[in-house]
């Protein structure tokens, strides 16, 4: 049996995981087949299978390769590049695909993760490289700001972070977001990113 160029390998995968992008977008993912997947790639369903060995195993692939925004957290050198992050990430929520296909793929992704291990495992995984990229940005502002109350950071990342996902929430399930206020909070709490000891 010949042997595979590992090049050529990586970009029929790559073929492959656009491909599924597509379909999983247009379908959603409980119609979405191998089959629909295979043929948005231009390959055959064998072909397919020597890269993936399930529609689940595709999901995880693009669960993985998945932005979690760690870059542009680290890119913010002063709270109000943090809080241009935050209102951008909010606005991004108010894109009229709240009711979309988008939104509904993702909500399957949720439900399978609630039953996949191996989802969920890396669902988490990304959740904590975007808690931890957060977390170190607001300790990285927060230090230069002045700020020196280890647990008062914390706290202002958990809640930062708790906007962005309530915001996520409620565009996945269609309940109204009201991101003016989400901003408001997030402006409030990156303002106590520049309290020094002598507010405590």
């Amino acid at each position: 049996m010949p042997k595979r160029d590992p090049s050529h390998m990586a970009a029929v995968r790559q073929q492959i995981l656009t491909a599924a992008r597509a379909v999983f977008e247009r379908k959603g993912l409980y119609e979405a087949s191998v089959s629909d997947v295979s043929k948005e790639a231009g390959l055959s369903v064998g072909s397919l299978y020597v890269h993936f060995r399930s529609k689940e195993a595709i999901l995880v692939a693009l669960i993985e390769s998945a932005d979690v925004l760690s870059a542009p957290l680290a890119a913010c050198n002063s709270t109000a590049d943090l809080l241009a992050f935050v209102i951008a990430i909010l606005r991004q929520q108010e894109i009229p695909d709240t009711a979309g296909q988008a939104a509904r793929t993702s909500l399957e992704v949720a439900a399978i993760a609630r039953r996949s291990p191996e989802v969920q495992a890396v669902v988490i995984r990304n959740f904590e490289q975007l808690r931890a990229a957060l977390y170190d940005a607001v300790l990285r502002l927060g230090n230069q700001a002045g700020l020196r109350q280890r647990d008062e950071v914390n706290a202002i990342a958990e809640s930062l972070l708790s906007i962005l996902i309530s915001a996520q929430a409620q565009m996945l399930i269609g309940v109204p977001l009201v991101i003016e206020a989400k901003i408001t909070a997030a402006q409030m709490l990156i303002t106590r990113l520049h309290a020094g000891p002598a507010d405590k």
